[in-house]
């Protein structure tokens, strides 16, 4: 399967299989592409999580293996709806995580940002612009701010160690920039406005 066209055609002759795509694939799908798919086939069909997520899950478990456990169990298949498609083209931002039972959440959007976050954003964005070294915690503001964002997500694609992307999470709440929900259920109004 390399276009839209032979996944197209594929999942119409055996709706019951699992996509499996690879990262060049997904990325050469139009948004159009991708919503004509969802729309024929629906969340149900499933997709096997892509190289680059199955990368980072790698390192999930090796970083934070209760995380990795919490989120597929025994499940190596790491499979997810087709709703999830557009999150994995180059520059989207991945399975987010941000439904754990057994471990703290750590997700965000711009939702959770308090008035005093705002208000420090923008010293943070003017020092962006000055091309001058921003801290951990300016950084996670930064990524909030454009959209939703786990910690893990953001440790790897940032190089951070999880432990210190957490303490980052912790100094931000504690300076009221940033709401810190850690249970599911209190996560889902946020959950479900993305």
């Amino acid at each position: 399967m390399s276009t839209f066209t032979d996944i197209q055609r594929s999942l119409r002759e055996n709706a019951d299989q699992i996509l499996d795509l690879n990262d060049e694939q997904i990325d050469a799908l139009s948004e159009k592409d991708i919503s004509v798919l969802q729309a024929e086939f629906g969340a149900s069909t499933l997709l096997r999580l892509p190289p680059r997520e199955r990368a980072f899950m790698e390192w999930l478990r090796s970083e934070d293996p209760g995380v990795y456990d919490d989120l597929w169990e025994d499940d190596e298949s790491l499979l997810v709806s087709l709703s999830f498609l557009p999150d994995f083209q180059s520059g989207g931002r991945g399975f987010l995580i941000c439904e754990l039972e057994e471990h703290h959440n750590y997700f965000f959007t711009p939702k959770h940002i308090k008035k005093e976050g705002t208000e420090a954003l923008q010293d943070i964005f003017a020092k962006a612009e000055k091309n001058e070294e921003l801290s951990v915690e300016e950084v996670l503001m930064f990524e909030v701010v454009r959209g939703p964002v786990d910690i893990w997500h953001f440790c790897y694609r940032f190089g951070v160690p999880v432990k210190r992307g957490k303490q980052a999470v912790e100094a931000l709440s504690r300076h009221s920039w940033l709401v810190h929900l850690t249970k599911r259920e209190d996560l889902i109004s946020y959950i479900e406005d993305e």
